[in-house]
């Protein structure tokens, strides 16, 4: 695993939620030939990077950002927003 820029004990709490959380997406990142991986987690933002057979995937990838941004903000308490780039 990289390592993932942080700023405070919180910020690193909540990139550890969010790894999980991105393992349970996993498994449906691969199917497509791609996959997800945190890249920095600042003042409760964390950074998303999609990438692989993801891209250019349109309507599908459009899916797939909405439900893994839905699911970290709904089950991690503290993180304030989730920004995905490719």
């Amino acid at each position: 695993m990289s390592t993932i820029e942080t700023i405070t004990d919180l910020d690193l709490e909540l990139s550890q939620k969010v790894n999980k959380l991105l393992d349970m997406f996993r498994p449906i990142f691969q199917a497509e030939g791609g996959d997800g991986q945190l890249i920095s987690l600042k003042e409760g933002i964390a950074t998303i990077s999609m990438g692989g057979g993801c891209e250019g995937c349109g309507g599908s990838l459009s899916a797939m950002e909405g439900g893994v941004r839905r699911t970290l903000l709904e089950k991690i308490d503290g993180l304030k927003e989730v920004v995905i780039v490719q």
